[in-house]
């Protein structure tokens, strides 16, 4: 089951641009959504645990967050489509099931 996943992070330490790219080329990364300067939905059927751990492959000592977002559970002021995104989890295609 894919779920929708916050991954913050400090972007004194790392630039979006390259956690995007090596997102890109992780199969636990079903799809992602970069919505803010230092924030990601990342969509996932893997837990917050594994998620940490691929990315502190790439970026070990760098500071980040990764917690999961639960449908009906959550609120803020976000763009409509942040909101479909994390509420409706959809791989991107790159992977396989």
């Amino acid at each position: 089951m894919l779920r929708a996943f916050l991954l913050v992070f400090d972007s004194y330490e790392v630039t979006r641009q390259a956690i995007l790219d090596y997102l890109d080329t992780q199969s636990a990364i079903k799809h992602w959504y970069a919505f803010l300067p230092t924030a990601i939905v990342v969509i996932s059927d893997q837990t917050p645990y594994l998620l940490a751990t691929v990315f502190r492959q790439k970026f070990p000592s760098k500071f980040f967050i990764i917690s999961e977002v639960l449908f009906g559970r959550n609120d803020g002021w976000l763009p409509k489509g942040v909101w479909d995104f994390i509420n409706n989890p959809k791989s991107s295609g790159r992977w396989p099931p």
